[in-house]
């Protein structure tokens, strides 16, 4: 086996467990990113919808979810904290 010249830099040893994250919080994180995602997509839909309604009172209805997913997902962030 050769030998390496000494001034050649060693890699610290690191366990997996040091960059892996547990299973139960690797699938929290998870269940959150699912959770964000979904309130991401419902904001983007109705937004889309309200941009081709002429309705007002669709219009309306449309902001008012789009204010309650963005409350839902400031919830989550405080939960997370």
């Amino acid at each position: 086996m050769p030998r390496l010249p000494r001034d050649t830099p060693r890699l610290v040893r690191v366990s997996p467990t040091y960059r892996m994250p547990d299973p139960v919080t690797r699938d929290r994180e998870a269940a959150i990113a699912a959770v964000r995602d979904a309130l991401a997509a419902a904001r983007c839909a109705a937004r889309l919808a309200g941009l081709v309604s002429d309705e007002l009172v669709v219009r309306e209805l449309l902001l008012d979810v789009i204010d309650q997913t963005d409350r839902a997902e400031r919830s989550l962030a405080r939960l997370l904290l």
